[in-house]
C-alpha cells in the first residue's frame, strides 16, 4: 500500500484529476490537502467521488488575505457534514506570506481548536527563517500551548536538521518527508535517517514540489518511498506496513475509519 499524505488534487484541471486516478490501483491511498475555503470545497467534491481519496481541509499562510472570522464556521460545517474528512492542514506560518506573522498565529491557533475540537488531525505547513543559526521554534511553542500532548499532529514536508526533528519528536509529532528527499540536502537526509521510524509519513506535495523543474503528480509517491527504503535499510514492503500503521494512527484513530 503507497500512501501519499499529502498532496494537492484540488490544485488540478480535471482532466488531471481523472488521468492520476484512473492511472491507480488498489495499492494506492491519497491525502489532498486544502490551502483555502474553495480549495476545501473541491477537495470535498473530489474525495466524494473516489474512494481512495481523503480531504484535509486547511488555510495556508499565504491565502490569510482572504481569511474572515465566518471562515472557521464555515469550516466546522464542513466538517459536520463530510466523513471523509480527516485532517485540518495545512496550516502554519511562512516568513515569505503577505500577511503578518501575528496573524498568522492567531488563525493557526483557531484552526488547531478546531481540529482538537472535532478529534481530527493536524497537518503543518512551518517555513520560518533561520534565528541565531538555529530554527525558529515559534510553532512548537504555540503547538504547546493549544495542542499539548496531542498524538495527531503531522508536520508536512520536514526539511528541518536533526536538532529541529528532536524537539518536534518530544511532543510525540509525525515527520512527513516529501519528494524534495530526492534532491539529497545533508539537513534532511540526516533527519531522514535518524527520524524513528514509528512516527515517519511520506508524501509529494505534488505539483508544488517540482521533480527537474517539471510539476510532480501525486503517484510520484512510488519514487519517495523508494528513496526511503534506500537511504533507511529497509525492504519496501516493510516500509509499507510501517508508514499504514502510522497513517491508521494519525488520521484514522478513533474516528471509525479503515
Amino acid at each position: 500500500m503507497l500512501i501519499d499524505a499529502h498532496c494537492h488534487f484540488n490544485s488540478l484541471s480535471k482532466d488531471k484529476i481523472h488521468q492520476v486516478a484512473s492511472a491507480c490501483s488498489e495499492n494506492y491511498w491519497f491525502i489532498d490537502s486544502s490551502i483555502d475555503k474553495k480549495s476545501s470545497q473541491i477537495s470535498l467534491e473530489i474525495s466524494g467521488k473516489y474512494d481512495f481519496i481523503y480531504s484535509s481541509l486547511g488555510f495556508h499562510p499565504f491565502s490569510l488575505e482572504q481569511y474572515t472570522s465566518q471562515d472557521i464556521n464555515d469550516y466546522q460545517k464542513m466538517v459536520s457534514n463530510n466523513k471523509k474528512i480527516i485532517a485540518i492542514g495545512e496550516i502554519g506560518l511562512d516568513y515569505k506570506a503577505k500577511t503578518s506573522l501575528r496573524k498568522q498565529e492567531e488563525t493557526l491557533k483557531d484552526f488547531l481548536q478546531l481540529a482538537k475540537k472535532n478529534n481530527l488531525a493536524i497537518v503543518i505547513h512551518n517555513r520560518l527563517e533561520l534565528f541565531e543559526k538555529r530554527e525558529d521554534l515559534r510553532i512548537l511553542n504555540i503547538l504547546d500551548s493549544v495542542v499539548f500532548n496531542y498524538p495527531k499532529v503531522m508536520f508536512h514536508c520536514f526539511s528541518y536538521s536533526p536538532d529541529f526533528l528532536q524537539e518536534a519528536i518530544k511532543r510525540k509529532v509525525f515527520i512527513s518527508f516529501s519528494l524534495n528527499i530526492l534532491r539529497n540536502n545533508k539537513n534532511i537526509i540526516a533527519s531522514l535517517k535518524q527520524c524513528p521510524l514509528n512516527k515517519l509519513i511520506l508524501e509529494t506535495d505534488s505539483p508544488y514540489m517540482r521533480i527537474n523543474n517539471l510539476p510532480s503528480s501525486p503517484l510520484n509517491i512510488s519514487e519517495v518511498y523508494s528513496h526511503v527504503a534506500s537511504v533507511r535499510s529497509i525492504k519496501e514492503e516493510d516500509l509499507e506496513d510501517t508508514v499504514l500503521s502510522n497513517i491508521n494512527s494519525l488520521f484514522f484513530k478513533e474516528k471509525g475509519a479503515e
